[in-house]
């Protein structure tokens, strides 16, 4: 009899600890997701790559669009005020001002670079100094012997923003025209602006003319 209540003892004992093995790997297994939180890794956004020579390329392209031709009106010199203006509208103005030239009056492109002077940062009023003996592109000679202006069009052809700044690609062609009926149109200028919006709005801090450099 002792050795039958013996037996049953030790069944139940092995059937008790199979069982808490069996509970314990299959817990084990389970991961627990009570306090589970997304990483950084599956949140954050990755930063803006920088444009590579092959976009730098495209962004220039004036076919096929997008491309936004030139809508500022033809700015009066002595009267450019940034203030109010949108950045597509600064940087059309301040292409158009740049290359509107009379060559009755003025002595280089630098002339025209000096006008847009208010649409820039305050650094470029020592940079947009006529130089003493310029040296000219072969067109404004040619201009200059008709007593030509010039009559400009500006496309902004891609912009890249970064940041609280943004990079403008713009193409501007200009046709020389005299009274006399002489024309000519010479290969279009590719420049970059940078834009950035300060307290009292919108301003070029950085502007490149890709001819020269």
């Amino acid at each position: 009899m002792r050795s039958t209540r013996f037996t049953l003892a030790l069944v139940v004992a092995v059937v008790l600890l199979t069982t808490g093995i069996v509970y314990a790997v299959t817990r084990t297994a389970q991961p627990d997701t009570s306090d589970a939180t997304p990483t950084t890794a599956e949140t954050a956004t990755p930063p803006a790559a920088a444009p590579t020579d092959a976009a730098i390329g495209r962004a220039w392209e004036t076919t096929p669009p997008p491309a936004t031709a030139s809508s500022a009106p033809a700015a009066t010199a002595g009267k450019l005020d940034r203030k109010g203006m949108s950045a597509d509208e600064l940087v059309t103005t301040a292409a158009q001002v740049m290359t509107t030239w009379d060559t009755t009056t003025d002595v280089s492109p630098t002339d025209g670079y000096h006008r847009a002077l208010p649409l820039f940062v305050d650094e470029y009023q020592d940079i947009f100094i006529t130089p003493a003996k310029p040296v000219l592109p072969e067109d404004w000679w040619e201009a200059a012997e008709h007593d030509a202006e010039s009559t400009p069009q500006v496309q902004i052809t891609d912009t890249y923003p970064q940041g609280d700044t943004t990079t403008y690609y713009v193409v501007v062609s200009w046709t020389w025209q005299s009274e006399d009926g002489w024309t000519l149109t010479p290969d279009p200028a590719h420049m970059t602006f940078q834009v950035t919006k300060g307290k009292t709005g919108y301003v070029i801090q950085n502007w490149t003319d890709q001819q020269l450099q």
